[in-house]
């Protein structure tokens, strides 16, 4: 597995970028956060602590080392994607992302991450990728499912949100399942 990932990605239609750490970057990044507060907390943690733009500069500080992306669509950032997590020694990493719900439906997140998984097998060395789910984030489901990742069980009760404890559903998709597009 490669140890430095690259700044850009371009597919098709979309593009994966790490952004400057500017505060004007961190403004466009909250002004998404903030308009899509109701559909990401339910699923994402972090949502409420993300109060102003100046939160999230840790984030485009910590970028330039990870296999994180903004991803950028009609030259305008609408999502992030990319390994919350890696596992170098055992060539995998699960994947975690999320998408302005103003220009949901459109395909956008699955062209992103068929991006992310085409480089992952094809150019970086990974044998597996991971994507861990709430079994009623719907939209979510629909996008491993579209790619065609297995689901393997279920994590029972190992996720605190919102007061309540929630299951996960955990996939996978293997090398030897990749199918290039």
């Amino acid at each position: 597995m490669i140890k430095t990932f690259p700044s850009e990605l371009s597919g098709k239609d979309i593009k994966l970028v790490k952004l400057e750490p500017t505060i004007e970057n961190a403004k466009i990044i909250f002004d998404i956060i903030d308009a899509n507060r109701d559909e990401f907390r339910p699923w994402l943690e972090w949502t409420d602590f993300v109060k102003k733009p100046e939160d999230e500069m840790p984030l485009l500080e910590g970028d330039k080392d990870s296999a994180e992306w903004f991803i950028q669509w009609n030259n305008t950032i609408v999502g992030r994607i990319g390994f919350v997590s890696l596992s170098a020694g055992s060539n995998n990493g699960e994947v975690g992302y999320w998408l302005d719900h103003r220009v949901g439906g459109r395909g956008i997140m699955t062209a992103a991450f068929e991006l992310l998984e085409k480089n992952a097998f094809k150019n970086w060395g990974f044998n597996r990728i991971e994507v861990k789910i709430d079994p009623d984030n719907k939209k979510s489901l629909g996008v491993v499912k579209r790619l065609n990742f297995t689901q393997e069980g279920v994590l029972r009760q190992n996720h605190f949100i919102n007061g309540a404890y929630r299951d996960t559903l955990l996939f996978s998709k293997l090398k030897s399942e990749y199918v290039a597009k």
